[in-house]
């Protein structure tokens, strides 16, 4: 596994009475065994950046450890008399999915389709999923063709940045990132950089400034201000394309206007190092926070935060918010524009792409009746739309940090309302309703790309037959 982050501490751990010290409770080893609330502050971390900059060189993907995914048996069906065409007359049991086969080795797929139909259970369902497999092999294909002798995830990471580049030429290279991209479509035709999910590469003006390593938002943020990244900076891994504590609750009420449920969330320009804030334990009304990360120089500041209604979609991966959110965010310019990750590509739901700048925010939820906030800050990418939010359609979208961060949940009583908890609402009165997250879930840095590499997908391979299964 990758080391954690280079950053040193103040100072070591605390002394027992007895001279030894005690056991980091962040590792799970706490010494006590009932629950206390910590009460001591937390030890800055400083970047050491003689040791980044020699890091930088160090390719972590080749570090990685391939572990062959291991599939589940092909589920088998008793024979039938007739043909079944009713869900409730199908074998006990009986599902349309092949947790054998990988969901996009369509070759497979295909011919497992062809097998079940000739199983007279259920036919019709194999039917239309051999169309649409057929239909996803012939795009597929065409689309591998344009880049020969590349995998799949490069192939349509290229296809991503080809859209982009096209976007920012059209748009005058307002950010300067046109070089960048360039660079970064011409490093994966030459077949020596490889798409690695958990790992990023940072790049400015044309040039690659790092090897894939694990992305830390630390580390980011001193890149960046380094190489005063605002104008062609960018982050290759994090935006990839891919489909794209006490307790506290919250209940989001709904718009009856819209029948949506709209969620106010907090933005602001943030510091390099935030803090755990007080949490509450009642069932309140909350909103969220956003604010914009600092530089060191402006640490002395207190850090100013907004308050936005954004619609709660849960079909958005990425928080998406306007350009007049970020003047608002900015407070007449007194803290600097946020820092700026990349061009990413968003897939609407009417199948088409739409390219968006991401800069760095900093996330948050407020109790009002507690007068505290219910999480820490935490840095997510946010996406900026061009104009301001209005009542037409075009909200502010959540993305999926709330339910990255919270338990939520709804009930059909027709109120149109989502329930959002930092602890399972099950567990006080001894119901088991959701798993429990563990305490490194619980506190798990916003996911970045989802993409996979080729290695995870042999049937994807241009090198190898396709259509076999995997066991």
């Amino acid at each position: 596994m990758p080391p954690k982050p280079i950053f040193s501490r103040g100072k070591g751990a605390p002394k027992k009475p007895d001279g030894k010290r005690k056991k980091d409770s962040l590792n799970g080893e706490a010494e006590a065994t009932h629950p206390k609330k910590r009460t001591k502050k937390e030890i800055p971390q400083v970047l050491d950046e003689a040791l980044l900059a020699a890091d930088l060189n160090t390719d972590y993907s080749k570090r990685r450890k391939k572990l062959r995914q291991q599939m589940p048996k092909k589920q088998k069906w008793p024979k039938v008399k007739g043909v079944i065409t009713e869900r409730e007359n199908a074998p006990q049991g009986w599902n349309p999915e092949e947790p054998d086969l990988m969901p996009d080795d369509c070759e497979a797929q295909i011919e497992r389709c062809l097998e079940r139909i000739a199983e007279n259970i259920m036919p019709h369902v194999y039917q239309h999923k051999m169309k649409e497999f057929m239909a996803k092999q012939m795009e597929r294909d065409a689309l591998m063709a344009t880049e020969p002798g590349l995998s799949w995830p490069v192939v349509q990471r290229l296809d991503d940045l080809k859209f982009t580049l096209n976007w920012l030429v059209a748009a005058n290279d307002e950010h300067k990132m046109v070089d960048t991209v360039k660079a970064i479509i011409a490093q994966y035709r030459s077949g020596e950089f490889d798409w690695h999910p958990g790992f990023v590469t940072y790049w400015h003006a044309g040039v690659q400034l790092c090897l894939p390593r694990p992305f830390n938002w630390g580390e980011y943020r001193y890149i960046h201000d380094k190489c005063q990244g605002h104008e062609g900076f960018w982050v290759e891994g994090i935006l990839g394309p891919g489909p794209g504590m006490s307790k506290t609750s919250m209940a989001c009420l709904p718009d009856p206007r819209i029948n949506a449920t709209m969620v106010v969330i907090s933005l602001s320009i943030a510091l390099l190092a935030t803090s755990l804030s007080a949490i509450s334990n009642n069932l309140l009304q909350v909103r969220l926070s956003l604010r914009i990360p600092q530089a060191p120089s402006v640490a002395g500041k207190r850090i100013s935060s907004f308050e936005f209604p954004f619609m709660d979609d849960t079909g958005s991966t990425h928080m998406s918010i306007f350009e007049d959110d970020i003047s608002i965010l900015q407070d007449n310019k007194t803290y600097p524009l946020p820092r700026c990750l990349g061009v990413g590509v968003h897939y609407t739901s009417d199948d088409r792409r739409v390219p968006s700048l991401y800069r760095e925010l900093e996330v948050n939820m407020w109790s009002v009746d507690e007068g505290s906030w219910i999480s820490k800050w935490e840095a997510i990418p946010a996406s900026i739309r061009s104009g301001q939010a209005t009542r037409a359609g075009a909200d502010r979208l959540t993305g999926s940090w709330l339910r990255h961060r919270f338990y939520t949940g709804t009930c059909p009583d027709q109120s149109m309302r989502l329930w959002v908890f930092n602890y399972n609402p099950g567990i006080p009165q001894g119901q088991r309703t959701l798993p429990t997250a563990t305490p490194a879930q619980l506190t798990a840095p916003f996911q970045t790309a989802r993409l996979h590499p080729v290695g995870d997908f042999p049937h994807l391979d241009p090198n190898l037959a396709s259509g076999q299964s995997l066991i």
